[in-house]
């Protein structure tokens, strides 16, 4: 096997320094590698107004912006489920940021106008015991 020199050396080199420099970013600056993960997120599925920016620079430092957009419910809904995450997932504070997110995350992802089930059903159930006995 003939030792690699010249073009294919350089290439193979500047591969695995940009690897390198990939793995190593997170460590050499924390903040940078988060802004930087923020802005590879694709944000179209969610809704484009004030706060969205927020919410993608915090939520997805953790999961996916779909465990976001597929839950509803009204601004305490929301606030608790950020006590959660800090309480069991170990969620930084978010500072200011909290009801700039919380009140995005209720106007646009809030609570269903109407519920996903269905009415309950005005049956007598005695009456249908009864038939079925007889």
């Amino acid at each position: 096997m003939r030792p690699m020199a010249g073009p294919t050396l350089c290439r193979t080199f500047a591969t695995g320094f940009s690897v390198l420099l990939l793995l190593l970013a997170p460590a050499l600056s924390p903040g940078a590698a988060v802004s930087a993960q923020a802005a590879a997120i694709p944000t179209q599925e969610l809704v484009e107004a004030p706060g969205r920016d927020l919410v993608t620079a915090h939520c997805s430092a953790c999961h996916s912006l779909a465990l976001v957009t597929q839950n509803r419910g009204d601004a305490a809904h929301w606030k608790k489920l950020i006590r959660w995450m800090q309480a069991e997932h170990n969620l930084w504070d978010l500072g200011p940021a909290e009801p700039v997110i919380v009140d995005y995350l209720a106007q646009h992802y809030g609570a269903p106008e109407r519920s996903p089930r269905r009415a309950p059903l005005d049956t007598d159930w005695h009456e249908a015991e009864e038939s079925v006995d007889d």
